[in-house]
């Protein structure tokens, strides 16, 4: 029976099945959830003591919510316009999304055979996400390394000395009004709008769970499953694991606990002034523009002297993901952050799994055993600390850190004077990332050498200049690199910025427009 039988018979009696999507009534989900007299809630005793206690209050809670707003929600055609196209339209447009669905539909394995269905493109990326969560080098100092490692145990059995500040409901209060209702849910499926929901009586049981896990050191092992998504790098070819950016999505609740520890700690930190001032990330009053800012006035002011500047930007590999647990702890205690908050810190590292999703799939689980998790809300408080103890140079040789983003800038009257004293501060630093685990990929970190000129001269460094080196490997000078967002040229006059920034204006303005109809009254010029 040939092909153009089947394609006679034209689609089934019935058209093809109509979209469903899930309406949730939320103003039904906050009348349910104030009746707390109920089988699920009861059985929470009204003193939560013990790490039992507390894992089976939350299962119970979680069960109790879930169980609400499915009760409250019901499936419903989609609205879709599809129909008001013509067919030629729609023909051209599942032409070119299937071209494109095919162009990236097969993530290569290593040994460069395909994955071809979903649950095999789950398992491959996770592959990739596991050995990423993981110290694939050999440690640089072993005997460190050995000493470290047996530190760590010892710090974290002892009992804790002092207390940290009782969870109050207007603390969970003023964060819950605040959380932005379509932020994906994690692996227990309660979402930010469920929680918005909350009555005075389950923000109450909140608070004693939250006090329960502060006296117990104990951060509950539910909170630290997470499913991860992978987004596409930007340039990067699709059909490649390592080109996806891990993101993992936490439970809602389990995130609210992690903001209370991260107030507690960024007390301590910023209110004894332990944080080093080259550190902009993740702290008020300091942002990428101000980071950049501080650079760009330091090469403007050489200009008015006639120097010049030599600028050394490293790209720190997986920074977030390969974060070291026991050189984090040991660096916790050389602070003297409180004993409590160390510990649970410890367990809320340790024992953390995942599983990766595609589509409606997802892959085995997996173990993390290394990194702090990319979407936490203590992670980049945690990773400051992990790199605050970055050497500050001398010889005049400046620091620049936002997270992981580094940089080191030095100016003079010429490259050759410049170039030693910075070659020396890269050697010092680069045995510091050595010895705590931290890799930097010389290839892509970059050099630039700006100086102030009238012409439009392409050369980056003079002729004979001494080269600058990390780890024997060089590393390439450029005419323009890109810093915090902002692309900076060698002459400092910004115009590749600019001309890269109204580029993408212009792009959004015409996709902008097509949405548009001809009697719109909305202006875009």
């Amino acid at each position: 029976m040939s092909l153009l039988y089947f394609n006679s018979l034209g689609p089934p009696a019935g058209g093809c099945p109509k979209p469903m999507i899930k309406i949730t009534d939320w103003k039904r989900v906050s009348t349910a959830l104030e009746e707390v007299d109920t089988p699920a809630l009861n059985t929470i005793p009204d003193v939560i003591e013990t790490t039992y206690v507390i894992d089976s209050s939350i299962w119970a809670l979680t069960n109790y919510i879930r169980t609400v707003v499915k009760k409250c929600s019901r499936m419903v055609p989609a609205s879709v316009d599809r129909r008001k196209l013509p067919v030629d339209a729609l023909e051209h447009l599942r032409a070119k999304n299937a071209a494109l669905r095919l162009a990236y539909a097969y993530p290569s394995r290593e040994n460069s055979s395909l994955a071809v269905d979903d649950q095999e493109k789950a398992e491959c990326i996770a592959d990739s996400i596991e050995l990423q969560c993981s110290h694939i080098l050999p440690p640089h100092d072993i005997q460190h390394m050995t000493l470290i490692e047996e530190e760590c145990p010892s710090q974290t059995s002892l009992d804790p000395l002092d207390d940290l500040s009782p969870v109050s409901r207007d603390e969970v209060q003023k964060p819950v009004k605040g959380l932005k209702a379509k932020k994906a849910p994690g692996l227990d499926g309660i979402s930010n709008k469920a929680i918005k929901c909350f009555p005075t009586t389950l923000l109450s049981l909140q608070v004693a769970i939250f006090n329960a896990c502060l006296k117990n050191c104990y951060f509950p092992p539910v909170w630290k499953e997470a499913e991860v998504i992978g987004i596409p790098k930007p340039g990067k070819p699709r059909n490649l694991p390592a080109s996806y950016r891990p993101i993992s999505l936490l439970s809602g609740l389990g995130k609210m606990y992690e903001k209370l520890l991260k107030t507690r700690l960024r007390e301590y930190l910023f209110g004894k002034g332990l944080i080093i001032n080259e550190q902009f990330g993740f702290r008020s009053n300091h942002s990428c523009p101000q980071q950049t800012l501080r650079l760009v006035e330091y090469i403007t002011e050489g200009f008015k002297t006639k120097k010049r500047t030599v600028a050394v930007f490293f790209d720190v590999a997986k920074a977030f993901d390969r974060v070291w647990h026991a050189g984090l702890i040991h660096k916790l205690h050389l602070l003297k952050v409180p004993d409590r908050l160390i510990l649970i810190i410890h367990n809320f590292l340790i024992d953390r799994h995942f599983v990766f999703k595609h589509e409606n799939t997802h892959s085995s689980r997996r173990m993390i055993r290394a990194g702090v998790p990319q979407g936490s809300a203590l992670s980049p408080l945690l990773y400051s600390v992990y790199t605050n103890a970055i050497p500050r140079l001398s010889s005049g040789v400046q620091l620049g850190l936002f997270a992981d983003d580094t940089a080191l800038y030095l100016r003079g009257q010429a490259e050759r004077n410049i170039c030693p004293h910075l070659q020396k501060a890269i050697e010092e630093l680069a045995r510091w990332f050595q010895i705590w685990r931290i890799e930097v990929n010389a290839e892509k970190s970059a050099a630039i050498y700006f100086i102030r000129r009238k012409d439009r001269s392409l050369v980056v460094v003079a002729h004979g200049s001494p080269p600058l080196r990390i780890y024997n490997a060089p590393i390439p000078w450029h005419h323009t690199c890109k810093y915090l967002g902002i692309r900076l040229n060698r002459n400092l006059h910004f115009r590749d910025h600019i001309k890269r920034v109204r580029k993408t204006a212009i792009f959004y303005q015409s996709r902008f427009k097509g949405m548009l109809g001809r009697k719109s009254t909305f202006i875009t010029q």
